[in-house]
C-alpha cells in the first residue's frame, strides 16, 4: 500500500502588519523631533535671558499691566468720543435756538418798521424819541452792571448797599436837576410849567393859520423854556351823529440852555453851603423826590449823588438821556420812577 505525503502550507508575511510598524516608527520620530525642538527653544530663551542684565529684566513690561493700560486707554477714547458727541449736539441745539430768536427779532423789527412807516411825521418823531429813551435806559443798566463787576473785582473797595430795591412811580412833588459834563444844576421845572399854563391860552389863537407852531418862555436859572402846539381834528359822537371838531393841544415842552457856564461840580454840590444843598434844604423841598436827568458823561457822578441823597433822606429817580437830547416832556410821556 502506497503511503501518502501530507502537503504542507506556508503562509506569506502580512503587509498590514508591516505598515503598522512603519506608522508607529514615524510617529515616534515626530514626537522626538517635537521634544527636541521644545527643549532647544527653552535652552535658547534661558541663554538669551541670562545675557540680559537684571535691571533690564525687571523693567520689562508686565503683560497684565499692559493689557489693563490698553483697556483704560480704549475706555478713555470712547468717553472722549461720547463727550464730543454730546457737546456737538448741545452746540447744534443752541445754534437752532439762536437762529429762532434771530428770526423772531427780525420779524419784530420788520413789524416795527412797517408800523413806523404808517405814522405821521409828528408820530414818527415821538416813536424815535421813545426808542432812544429805551435804548438809553438799557445802556444805563448795562453800565451799572459793568461798574458793579469792576467794583467786585477790587477787594479793597466796599460797595454801599442802598436798601431801596423797589421802585415806585412819582406822583408828588419833584425837584429836577440836570447832570451834564461833570456838573449838576437845578432845573426850574415847576416854575416853567406854571409859565406854560399861563402862556398857552394866549398863544392858542395863533394856530388858526398854521397847524403847528413853536413858542418860547422866559429864561430862568440859565434855561429858556420852549413848547410846541399843534392843531388837530377829532371825531366827537353827538346824539345825532359823529361830528368833526378842531382842537389845539400841547405836543411837546423842553428846556434850552441859554447861559454858559451853569451848574456846580459834584464836589462843589456835595459840600456845605452849595446851591444844590440849599435847594434840598428849602422848606418846599421837604418830602420831594429828586429827579436827576443824566447824560452819558455823568453816569458815574449819578451814583455818587444818589448815595448822598439817600443819606439825606430823599428818594431819587434817574432819567437817562442820549447825548444832545433836550430835557422835556409831552402828554404821552412817562412819569419818573423813584428809588
Amino acid at each position: 500500500m502506497k503511503g501518502h505525503k501530507r502537503a504542507e502550507h506556508v503562509e506569506a508575511p502580512s503587509t498590514d502588519s508591516f505598515l503598522d510598524v512603519v506608522a508607529i516608527l514615524v510617529g515616534i520620530i515626530i514626537i522626538l523631533v517635537l521634544v527636541f525642538a521644545i527643549e532647544a527653544k527653552r535652552n535658547f530663551t534661558a541663554d538669551a535671558l541670562a545675557k540680559i542684565p537684571t535691571a533690564e529684566i525687571a523693567s520689562l513690561p508686565d503683560v497684565d499691566a499692559a493689557t489693563a493700560a490698553a483697556d483704560d486707554a480704549e475706555r478713555s477714547v470712547y468717553e472722549m468720543k461720547r463727550s464730543l458727541a454730546d457737546q456737538n449736539l448741545e452746540l447744534q441745539m443752541k445754534a437752532q435756538e439762536r437762529a429762532r430768536l434771530q428770526l423772531l427779532v427780525t420779524i419784530a423789527e420788520q413789524a416795527m418798521a412797517k408800523h413806523r412807516d404808517q405814522l405821521s411825521a409828528e408820530e414818527k418823531e415821538k416813536f424815535d424819541l421813545e426808542a432812544q429813551r429805551v435804548a438809553s435806559l438799557k445802556e444805563l443798566e448795562q453800565l451799572d452792571i459793568e461798574a458793579l463787576a469792576v467794583d467786585h473785582s477790587k477787594p479793597v473797595n466796599v460797595i454801599p448797599h442802598l436798601p431801596t430795591p423797589m421802585a415806585k412811580t412819582v406822583f408828588g412833588k419833584e425837584l429836577h436837576f440836570r447832570m451834564l459834563g461833570g456838573k449838576i444844576v437845578y432845573l426850574p421845572w415847576d416854575e416853567m410849567i406854571e409859565l406854560l399854563k399861563a402862556d398857552l391860552p394866549q398863544k392858542a389863537p395863533k394856530l388858526a393859520d398854521t397847524p403847528r407852531a413853536e413858542f418860547s418862555l422866559p429864561v430862568m436859572n440859565g434855561f429858556a423854556g420852549k413848547y410846541i402846539m399843534r392843531r388837530f381834528d377829532v371825531d366827537v359822537q353827538t346824539k345825532m351823529a359823529v361830528s368833526r371838531q378842531t382842537r389845539v393841544g400841547l405836543e411837546r415842552f423842553f428846556f434850552v440852555q441859554v447861559d454858559d457856564p451853569i451848574g456846580e461840580t459834584i464836589d462843589q454840590a456835595l459840600s456845605q453851603g452849595s446851591q444844590f444843598r440849599s435847594r434840598l434844604a428849602a422848606p418846599t423841598s421837604k418830602g420831594a423826590t429828586v429827579t436827576l436827568w443824566v447824560y452819558p458823561d455823568s453816569f458815574d457822578d449819578f451814583r455818587v449823588v444818589k448815595q448822598e441823597l439817600f443819606k439825606l433822606g430823599f428818594l431819587s429817580a434817574g432819567r437817562p438821556l442820549p447825548p444832545g437830547h433836550p430835557i422835556g416832556a409831552s402828554p404821552d410821556g412817562s412819569r419818573s420812577s423813584a428809588e
